[in-house]
């Protein structure tokens, strides 16, 4: 009797693992459209420029990875607008606290945020997501408890691995969290207090971030954890659609040659790029799906290494996604895109 218990319990636990596996794997991360993964990344016919009016008081705004939507913090609601008309198609009432980390999925028009909840002994985080294109809430049953006064500052995720990684920041300095396919929090302990940059490849499970020290490691898998460069003379500045990573080199206040190449390459190994004049490491950006790296001058313009333009307009550069470049002019949102084929 005892076997046949221990047999029905574990089947039970089994059956609700799979169905965790199923729901995070299925719905959480992928919506009701059948995507190819080597098709997820610049599949769709993109608007060339679009322009949209928002209020004065707008905060925190992103586009959606098409350009389809617009997104802006309002008090702790998340206001989500149609691009074209600029009419609200949704309010996420106290989606988060004011100020709190939210992001679009890279793929599809679905919006990660955090359910913060403080109290006298600590911060409990939530993970949901709200899929706008269908209407569809999302919770992920995870919990992160944090120090009092913490809140996730920064996230990356991959649509094709389904690992997202989450950067916390609190008075004892950030924490780094994984959440894997099956939903598992795991916290991974951190060489120095602060994470400058982390970003994360899309094909494989490898996780790159540069300390507060200047140095650079790996994280596989999410386990080895691997120094890519003792010299804290480099820059994080980004990746690419071939999981390429760009690093810059600094002499003095200013990078003067960038490096890229797979992580499964020793760096001694990477392309190296010279360049005319060194510039500033915060001017610096990587296109995801032009595989070049730009260079923001004026904040409203950016140039490849070689000076020519790829985009500009009036205003002020806010964000760069896969596809956009986004610019605040007054009341205005511009998203020009930038692609060149």
């Amino acid at each position: 009797m005892k076997i046949k218990k221990v047999l029905k319990w574990a089947f039970a636990t089994l059956a609700l693992e799979l169905a965790f596996l199923y729901y995070l794997n299925n719905v959480f991360l992928v919506d009701s459209t059948f995507i190819k993964s080597e098709e997820v990344f610049g599949s769709i016919s993109l608007p060339p420029l679009i322009e949209i009016k928002i209020p004065s008081y707008a905060k925190d705004v992103h586009v959606s990875y098409d350009g389809k939507y617009i997104s802006y913090d309002e008090g702790g609601n998340l206001i989500i607008a149609d691009a074209k008309t600029g009419k609200t198609v949704k309010v996420i009432e106290k989606a988060t606290k004011e100020g709190d980390y939210y992001t679009w999925l890279p793929d599809r028009n679905r919006i990660l945020y955090f359910s913060r909840m403080d109290s006298l002994t600590g911060t409990k985080v939530e993970l949901k997501s709200y899929d706008v294109d269908n209407d569809l809430y999302n919770t992920v049953y995870t919990k992160i408890y944090l120090p009092s006064k913490s809140a996730i500052s920064y996230v990356t995720l991959s649509p094709l691995t389904n690992v997202i990684y989450l950067k916390a920041t609190t008075p004892y300095g950030d924490r780094l969290y994984q959440v894997n396919i099956m939903g598992e929090v795991r916290r991974i302990y951190l060489p120095v207090k602060r994470i400058e940059k982390m970003v994360e490849t899309q094909k494989k499970d490898n996780l790159i971030f540069q300390t507060s020290d200047g140095r650079l490691y790996l994280l596989k898998d999410g386990k080895k954890e691997v120094l890519l460069s003792s010299n804290n003379n480099y820059t994080l500045l980004g990746i690419d659609r071939d999981d390429n990573v760009y690093v810059g080199k600094r002499s003095g206040r200013e990078i003067k040659e960038v490096y890229y190449g797979s992580v499964d390459r020793p760096m001694r190994l990477w392309h190296k790029v010279l360049l005319k004049k060194g510039e500033p490491p915060g001017d610096f950006v990587v296109l995801f799906n032009e595989r070049i790296v730009g260079v923001i001058t004026g904040g409203n313009k950016v140039e490849d290494l070689r000076g020519n333009v790829i985009s500009e307009a009036k205003g002020k550069i806010i964000e760069i996604t896969r596809d956009y470049i986004v610019y605040k002019n007054g009341d205005k949102i511009i998203l020009k895109r930038f692609s060149r084929d």
